[in-house]
């Protein structure tokens, strides 16, 4: 009893003079003031943060696999939340890119293809002609790019190639298959931080021209 007397005191006493708590430091800058690491063995909650006005120069908060809070740098990171890369292929033949393997985990990233652009291999960045040989000159197939999951090999695959044709060139004559250069523009987003992955929405449109989409979970 008389110890629970002496905490009661102290609280009273502390209290008012002030309402700092520093930990590693005697000079709080905030109502808690760590200077060192904190491990967080149960939950963590943040209730009314606040506004921050000076965002350009803050850092997330993430828990480490030993439930460490870290803040994090993109700079030293290997991977960030929201990934741009272009890939630049060279010397394609004329059926395209029919497969190429990224190396890019399937359980831990979401790819897709945000843009592209193709030449005739050597000119640059300009535009490659595409008619089918099997039909009239004046038709031009359509073509598919995109990106896609391997389940064999559990990682992001590349598709680019025209429907029906090769990726052909006039010569001044006719038309014929040339080798091209080709850039993809992708977007690789981490899963789990940023990004979530829901499932598959198949719609049957019953031959018609109009409809109404089927809401994702979750939103």
């Amino acid at each position: 009893m008389r110890k629970l007397a002496i905490v009661f005191a102290l609280i009273a006493t502390i209290g008012p003079i002030s309402a700092q708590i520093g930990i590693n430091t005697t000079n709080p800058s905030s109502t808690l003031d760590v200077d060192g690491n904190v491990l967080v063995d149960g939950r963590f909650y943040l209730e009314s943060p606040g506004d921050n006005t000076a965002i350009r120069g803050s850092k997330f908060l993430v828990r480490t696999t030993s439930n460490e809070l870290s803040r994090y740098d993109i700079a030293q990171s290997k991977y960030g939340p929201i990934n741009y890369v272009e890939f630049a292929f060279r010397n394609l033949s004329a059926d395209g890119l029919l497969d190429y393997d990224t190396k890019i985990s399937t359980t831990d990233y979401l790819v897709s293809i945000q843009g592209y652009s193709c030449g005739i291999a050597g000119a640059g960045r300009t535009g490659s002609i595409m008619p089918s040989s099997s039909v009239s000159t004046d038709n031009i197939e359509g073509y598919q790019i995109y990106a896609y999951q391997n389940l064999s090999t559990g990682t992001w695959f590349l598709r680019a190639f025209v429907n029906n044709s090769q990726w052909q060139k006039y010569n001044g004559t006719t038309y014929v298959d040339t080798e091209i250069d080709m850039w993809l523009n992708i977007m690789i987003y981490r899963k789990g931080f940023i990004a979530k992955e829901q499932n598959d929405i198949t719609v049957n449109m019953l031959n018609l021209p109009e409809g109404t989409a089927q809401l994702p979970s979750g939103f």
